[in-house]
């Protein structure tokens, strides 16, 4: 239970989860959005935790304490890493080039742009967020398939549930550790969503400068943490073969 419960916590520590929350929760806020992505998240991370557990348990497998991947695929894993990170950072110098091209365009000129137009009487009725445009948000299903896919259980979360495996504790016991671990691995869904039920004034503020900070630097941040992850995969994996 000591090492379960910290590897719940740092299988919690998940940026694009955060980043996809916080999506929903920004401006303009949309609350069922982000509970659908909660929901989806709950279900892969229990389902898939009590799945897990019920089949170590039955199978003998939790002799192994500190299960790792092996060198191949550690340096396989950085590998594919590093190139997406040269991928994103080589995308990122065109994309500018366009964004600087565009701004000497018409618009720049004091051409009229589409938004420029009065909107009609069928656009006026409209109600906030009804037309389609950047900030408009995808179906619930899709939210919920979205929380399923990115939270497929990682590799801490599967070590923490091999260590409830391993304890010696009642049934009853056990599914409610399994339980904390999961609202611990969840905890990057939660806490943006309980501030914003809690202080929503506030918290629209933070994540409006958030989501702004997230466009301005977010291909950066994703090009230095695949960077990050993939040299130290990388260098693990060559020191798991060599040894």
């Amino acid at each position: 239970m000591s090492s379960a419960l910290p590897l719940a916590l740092a299988a919690g520590i998940y940026p694009l989860g955060l980043a996809i929350v916080l999506r929903y929760l920004g401006e303009p806020a949309s609350m069922r959005h982000a509970y659908a992505y909660l929901a989806g998240t709950a279900t892969v991370t229990f389902v898939a935790g009590a799945a897990i557990l019920l089949t170590l348990r039955g199978s003998g497998l939790t002799e192994r304490k500190h299960p790792t991947p092996s060198g191949g695929i550690q340096v396989f894993l950085g590998v594919g890493l590093l190139v997406v990170a040269v991928f994103l950072a080589r995308r990122r110098k065109p994309a500018a080039a366009d964004g600087s091209d565009a701004a000497d365009g018409p618009d720049a000129a004091g051409a009229s742009s589409p938004s420029d137009k009065p909107a009609g009487p069928d656009q006026a009725d409209k109600p906030d967020g009804a037309n389609a445009g950047p900030g408009r948000h995808p179906g619930l299903g899709r939210v919920y398939l979205l929380g399923v896919v990115t939270y497929l259980p990682s590799l801490l979360y599967v070590s923490a549930i091999r260590d409830l495996a391993n304890t010696d504790m009642s049934d009853s016991a056990t599914a409610l550790l399994l339980v904390l671990c999961g609202v611990l691995v969840l905890q990057m869904v939660e806490l943006p969503i309980i501030l914003r039920l809690t202080a929503p004034r506030h918290t629209g503020a933070i994540l409006a400068a958030y989501n702004g900070w997230m466009h301005r630097h977010g291909r950066d941040l994703v090009v230095l943490l695949a960077a990050a992850g993939g040299v130290y995969v990388l260098i693990s994996g060559v020191t798991t073969l060599v040894d």
